[in-house]
């Protein structure tokens, strides 16, 4: 009988699948929702313009650490603390945009639609504002978590595009931060193209994953 180098549980494989699309949709629909805003394609009106990008991105940021947690716990065992680096930092993404996010959905926009803004000008999400780049940090700690999982995907195939999207999200964590700096879309395009795709890799990835994989209960009996 061919011997199991590493035995990935059917609930790491499960959590991992479903994140991964989770992050595929949600940062696709945020995606959209920039792209049918008032500052591009103006389809979106208020209140929506805002609630449905926004409202993704909160959706992004459970469905990205989720699925670190899941890259961590099926990586070999020498990789492993490079799985424990990727949780750290999108573990503070996480609450930083979460933070952001609430404040902008729950604070903010209730103000704006009642033309209080006055009220709440210190947290209104504008070019050089302290949330604009809280996020902003935020969001460059989503990338170096990513780069950080690069070692947890060993192989071909769906590893190695996965390990490559990674490596890349290194780069691209610098130009989030500098779109931010800058208040420039185009610098923030190659995260916004890679991560749905990160998502949708990583997801076929655990959905197919077959090196040792097996059976929660392959042993019993």
């Amino acid at each position: 009988m061919r011997a199991s180098t590493r035995v990935v549980p059917r609930s790491v494989r499960l959590l991992g699948f479903w994140s991964a699309l989770g992050l595929a949709i949600t940062y696709t629909l945020f995606d959209l929702g920039l792209i049918a805003g008032p500052s591009m394609l103006g389809i979106l009106r208020q209140p929506w313009d805002p609630i449905i990008p926004i409202g993704a991105s909160l959706l992004i940021a459970p469905s990205f650490l989720l699925l670190m947690i899941s890259v961590h716990y099926a990586a070999p065992q020498p990789a492993k603390i490079w799985g424990h680096a990727a949780i750290s930092f999108a573990t503070v993404y996480a609450s930083l945009v979460s933070l952001v996010y609430v404040t902008w959905l729950f604070v903010v926009e209730p103000h704006l639609l009642n033309g209080t803004e006055s009220q709440v000008e210190l947290l209104i999400f504008k070019p050089g504002s302290f949330v604009q780049m809280v996020d902003g940090i935020g969001y460059t700690f989503m990338g170096v978590a990513a780069l950080f999982a690069a070692p947890c995907f060993s192989g071909p195939g769906l590893a190695r595009w996965a390990r490559l999207l990674s490596i890349a999200s290194g780069p691209a964590a610098l130009m989030v931060f500098l779109a931010y700096v800058f208040y420039s879309f185009a610098l923030g395009l190659p995260a916004a193209l890679l991560f749905p795709a990160y998502g949708l890799v990583l997801a076929l990835y655990f959905r197919r994953f077959t090196v040792g994989a097996v059976p929660d209960d392959a042993h019993k009996g």
